[in-house]
């Protein structure tokens, strides 16, 4: 094996005695003394912020853009027992560590862009921000080291992370994730629980200054911090607003739309152009792809992320759209990433919420997607009455029940009925083995039961919180790759005072038939151009996929022929391996759920090129790590 370049990530150590078994190799140090921290790779200044209190003291590392009296004041209040929320909801994209005297508080923002892992060393707990370098303080050959029941809940419950708990996908190591605070006591086992998940509810009209005040925050303290700024301009409602803000601003960014091959004046091309046109410092570059950037080709080339990453899928066409922010040498790069989430109800199951509060809304909500759907108005409807009447532990109880059905199959494409549910399977479910399905089946009813944030799992708000942590974690990977490429992609939709403002607003109100996005046209309205405001489509790249497999067959069939996930007795290789035929013929095939099957078995054969040995140092003696 080759020596593995230095991950970026940040490393702590909570034992009484300063000098752990184990340090970062090639690090810096953020603090000295007891409980030191660490920075490892390629961080910049601004990109660590400490304050110093008596007696204690605040790291804010990643994107913090608070002021100097907002980070004083938040500490303050965190240390005089106010609670942590106050470290969370500063503007920007970070995570805050807190170091008490006595304890370290770890706190992870709202979106889970920021996890942080943990294991024990000697009796006390290290922490890091790199899944790969806190499993390889135990394990030598991380591949080994693999967790497959994890793995199995992000190929089979993506949108349910609870069954996974505090685990990782490796053994022997914990995981925070969003909107948690990780508590680590010398000599103690690690605790981990959850902050509330949001504000008092606001009606739309109130919330909309709120997010507005917030967006323009978020762009505009990341822009005037860089002399250089690109932005993605896709023509959607989300990057377009990025867009228009930093160029209202004074940044005057590279704006970078991407257009397929085959359609270089479609949809997309036409209200970014538009968008560009209405604002004249946007300096548009539209991008066309080719052959060489359809999906599923040249994945092996995609840097190793710390956990299984669905762009490997598409890395080509993530490479060739990125490339211009790159070779502009972009100090920022805005995209819209996020928006879906935070703004609008994942599916249609907003609908179960109006079955039960509002039966007239829920009679226009549901003529109205009916006719886009070419569906019978009663059929929605019919749903939307046996969602409201569905509990969570009902939900649970039918996806346990089909998790260890023998005969389940995968579908092609998902149905009404999952549209209109509070948690549904992956088609991908269908191809697992069936003892790592009930395995998974018991993990999910102990599990699941009783989500701990707070928010009633059998809502349409539930949902959305879900929906925003796994965009969250999307985001988090397509962040680490372009991080590889020289390049630091921010996604301001996802900060989380941004998420806070959006959610305060229940999803029903959110969310409508004939208006896209309202809160956001409430909320920079008269900063868009009006026609964007009434934009309804969406990009289809489905086309692409499917033309994706043809140009890569080979490497696809003989990627599922030696499967790593079949190995682990995680998948049936005969599944994934049918779907990628009925592609092939043209048939409908559930396209997504195999490309988070080929995107897992790339990361599982990157773990075996990988040579971590490199990423820790051994202290000799009591005086290399400073006081």
């Amino acid at each position: 094996m080759t020596p593995t370049a230095p991950r970026r990530c940040f490393v702590g150590w909570a034992g009484p005695d300063p000098h752990p078994p184990r340090t970062p190799a090639n690090a810096t140090l953020v603090w000295t003394g007891n409980k030191p921290l660490w920075t490892v790779g390629d961080w910049r200044p601004d990109e660590v912020v400490v304050v110093t209190r008596p007696q204690a003291r605040a790291a804010f590392l990643g994107t913090c853009l608070a002021t100097e009296d907002e980070l004083r004041t938040a500490v303050h209040d965190a240390i005089a027992g106010h609670g942590f929320e106050a470290l969370q909801a500063l503007p920007g994209s970070y995570v805050a560590v807190l170091d008490d005297g006595r304890r370290i508080h770890v706190i992870t923002d709202r979106a889970g862009l920021h996890p942080v892992f943990y294991t024990d060393l000697a009796g006390n707990t290290l922490f890091c921000t790199d899944a790969l370098m806190t499993a390889s303080v135990h394990h030598r050959s991380l591949a080994a080291a693999v967790n497959p029941l994890v793995v199995a809940v992000g190929l089979f419950l993506p949108d349910l992370p609870e069954p996974r708990g505090q685990d990782s996908v490796f053994h022997r190591v914990g995981r925070a994730g969003a909107a948690q605070v990780l508590t680590m006591t010398p000599h103690r086992r690690p605790l981990v629980h959850a902050l509330p998940q949001r504000h008092a509810a606001m009606s739309l009209e109130a919330a909309a200054p709120t997010l507005a005040n917030a967006l323009v925050t978020a762009v505009h303290r990341r822009v005037t911090r860089t002399s250089r700024v690109s932005t993605d301009l896709s023509g959607g409602l989300d990057s377009s607003s990025c867009a228009v803000l930093a160029a209202q601003a004074g940044a005057a960014p590279l704006a970078v739309t991407y257009a397929d091959p085959r359609s270089v004046n479609d949809e997309d091309v036409r209200f970014a152009s538009a968008v560009a046109s209405a604002e004249p410092t946007l300096r548009q570059l539209v991008s066309i792809g080719s052959s060489a950037t359809l999906p599923f080709t040249d994945m092996y080339s995609t840097p190793v992320c710390d956990e299984p990453s669905l762009d490997a899928v598409i890395i080509s066409r993530t490479r060739h759209r990125l490339a211009p922010a790159v070779e502009h040498r972009s100090e920022c790069h805005l995209t819209g990433s996020g928006g879906d989430a935070v703004l609008t109800a994942p599916g249609l199951n907003y609908l179960g919420d109006l079955a039960r509060t509002d039966r007239r809304a829920l009679t226009y909500e549901a003529s109205g997607w009916a006719r886009l759907r070419h569906r019978p108005a009663r059929h929605v409807r019919r749903a939307a009455t046996r969602l409201a009447r569905t509990s969570w532990p009902a939900t649970i109880q039918t996806l346990t029940a089909q998790l260890t059905d023998p005969h389940l199959t995968a579908p092609a494409r998902r149905g009404l009925d999952t549209h209109l549910s509070w948690a549904a399977l992956s088609p991908s479910a269908a191809w697992g083995t069936l003892p790592m399905r009930r395995t998974l089946a018991a993990r999910l009813g102990t599990t699941a039961a009783s989500p701990p944030d707070g928010i009633r799992p059998d809502s349409a708000d539930g949902a959305a919180w879900r929906a925003v942590r796994w965009h969250g974690a999307a985001t988090r990977s397509l962040q680490q790759i372009a991080r590889t490429w020289g390049l630091i992609v921010h996604s301001p939709f996802l900060d989380s005072h941004v998420v806070d403002a959006c959610m305060a607003v229940p999803i029903v109100e959110r969310t409508t038939v004939d208006r896209p996005k309202p809160l956001l046209a409430a909320a920079l309205g008269d900063r868009l151009p009006p026609d964007l405001l009434q934009r309804r489509t969406k990009g289809d790249y489905s086309t692409c996929e499917y033309h994706g497999l043809r140009v890569n067959t080979d490497t696809l069939q003989a990627l599922l022929a030696r499967s790593q996930l079949s190995e682990m007795d995680i998948i049936n290789p005969q599944g994934p391996q049918d779907a990628l035929r009925q592609g092939l013929a043209g048939a409908s095939s559930p396209i997504g759920a195999l490309g988070s099957v080929i995107a897992t078995e790339i990361w599982l054969r990157s773990l075996h090129a990988l040579d971590s040995t490199s990423w820790w140092h051994t202290p000799t003696t009591r005086e290399e790590l400073p006081r």
